[in-house]
């Protein structure tokens, strides 16, 4: 009885790896769903659309881009962990997806182990601005006066657990600087209080500041990233200025349930990576403030554990809660 039950096991085992190959081979057989989870007309929603219409041609094979906004993008997220680990449905992750673990309470997954990242599609740093009024003409004169006076100097952010509130609380703690959050439920209004002097200051996208600092309503102190972006290479990076070592750079990916085969990973892996080197797809990345970033899979992996840890390190230090 033994013996047949070992060879039963490994006639199931053999029958199984031979079902995957298959399936590797003649994916993607039907349509492939993308789950966004934000709402339609955003950055990541844009981005996602962009890709999904090349690796659609590429792939000659339907790509369907699904909203599920929601709790921060933990809605579109529980969807997408339950899914059938087949490859035919993904999640865009983010950085906001990083810092849900931290954020969230009984989330009911666990981003890092439940998924099994694809590919980068691309990522994006911030620009910290500040209003006309204040004295600050650069991003170390703005350290000295919020150091002179803490806990005048205020920033605004797209609410509580905001990508952009939590890269400034990184900021305070890495400059050791006092500053006053304001939480507003979009980073447009946050924006609009910036120009009114409302609020001195905020961390926000190439694309939504570019034109009222080239207009001279609001003043760039520095990009967030670790290099000068190509995106705005005339504005030094906060690293170069103040606290060094600041990084903020905004990512976005692919993601597929846990389980699903290697060999289909890398098919999409590679499909994402072609389409990002075609220059249509640069173009339109370019319009949006966005930069096309060609990775590996283990390698999006590895700076997906990695940004977990940095974000729940400052997440608890800062004391960061979502109401």
């Amino acid at each position: 009885m033994h013996s047949i039950f070992n060879w039963r096991s490994l006639g199931a085992l053999a029958l199984s790896l031979c079902g995957l190959a298959t399936h590797a081979q003649t994916f993607p057989s039907r349509p492939i769903h993308i789950v966004v989870p934000f709402a339609p007309g955003g950055g990541t929603d844009v981005l996602t659309r962009i890709v999904a219409q090349q690796i659609a041609e590429q792939m000659k094979q339907q790509v369907v881009v699904e909203n599920k906004p929601g709790a921060g993008g933990a809605l579109g997220a529980g969807i997408v962990v339950k899914a059938p680990a087949d490859g035919y449905t993904l999640y865009v992750g983010s950085t906001a997806t990083a810092m849900m673990p931290s954020l969230y309470k009984n989330l009911g997954f666990d981003p890092v182990t439940d998924f099994k990242p694809v590919a980068l599609i691309g990522t994006s740093p911030f620009i910290l601005i500040v209003n006309n009024k204040l004295a600050a003409k650069t991003l170390p004169e703005m350290l000295a006066l919020a150091k002179d006076k803490p806990g005048t100097l205020s920033y605004g952010s797209a609410g509580n657990g905001s990508v952009n509130h939590v890269g400034m609380e990184l900021f305070k703690s890495m400059a050791g600087v006092d500053l006053l959050h304001v939480p507003y439920k979009g980073s447009s209004a946050a924006l609009a209080d910036v120009i009114g002097g409302q609020v001195s200051m905020m961390l926000d996208t190439v694309v939504s500041s570019s034109q009222h600092v080239k207009n001279g309503t609001v003043r760039a102190l520095a990009v967030t990233s670790k290099e000068r972006s190509t995106l705005a290479p005339d504005i030094p990076t906060a690293a170069e200025q103040g606290p060094k070592g600041y990084d903020v750079t905004v990512w976005y990916g692919l993601v597929a349930p846990k389980g699903t085969p290697d060999a289909v990973v890398q098919r999409l892996n590679a499909e994402v990576n072609k389409a990002l080197a075609s220059a249509a797809v640069r173009q339109r990345y370019a319009t949006l403030g966005a930069e096309p970033v060609s990775v590996t899979a283990d390698e999006f992996a590895r700076l997906w554990v990695s940004e977990e840890k940095k974000w729940t390190s400052v997440i608890r230090s800062a004391n960061v809660r979502v109401e």
